[in-house]
């Protein structure tokens, strides 16, 4: 991770060394903020992150200048994010957290426009998802959008393999094993 965010900063790295890269880092986010910048760290999909890299991203984020913290971190991901920041070697991280926030899923109606708007996005107007199918869906992805997604190209894939006209919630169940 540390490589990562030196090579984001433009910072050419050739030492494995962790000690070496936070100091890199920490007086390259010096010279940023003394050019009147506010750097930001922004991990997507941080629940993917192996627990130690926690611990490193902590020591970045202790960086201060003036008494103020020099570089924010945002970490997003799925609800295991939760589960990870629980860890021993990474409540130093979680007690630095100033917000939280957590997505909900949509509910059922939202799932149907959401489904229906992507029809409509690629140039399709009929109504391929039976009620039913929107339901399977919708209660299968626990209403999550990439999970929406990845059930309903699923599901179409069931139903044209069939030759059907339309989703069915068979083709959803179909779908769902699939994917798991």
């Amino acid at each position: 991770m540390l490589r990562q965010i030196c090579i984001c900063l433009d910072i050419e790295c050739r030492t494995h060394s962790i000690a070496i890269l936070i100091k890199t880092i920490k007086n390259i986010l010096a010279e940023i903020t003394q050019k009147k910048q506010m750097p930001v760290l922004i991990i997507d999909e941080a629940q993917l992150m192996r627990i130690e890299v926690f611990a490193q991203i902590h020591t970045i984020g202790q960086f201060e200048m003036d008494s103020k913290p020099v570089l924010p971190i945002i970490l997003s991901g799925q609800n295991n994010l939760i589960d990870k920041l629980l860890y021993p070697l990474s409540r130093p991280i979680a007690t630095r957290i100033v917000g939280r926030s957590h997505f909900e899923g949509m509910k059922l109606q939202d799932t149907a426009q959401y489904l229906k708007w992507h029809l409509e996005i690629a140039g399709i107007k009929e109504h391929l998802f039976t009620e039913e199918s929107v339901l399977a869906i919708h209660q299968s992805s626990g209403g999550l959008p990439r999970k929406i997604n990845n059930l309903a190209r699923c599901s179409l894939i069931a139903s044209a393999k069939e030759k059907s006209h339309s989703v069915s919630a068979e083709h959803v169940r179909i779908a769902s094993t699939e994917i798991i």
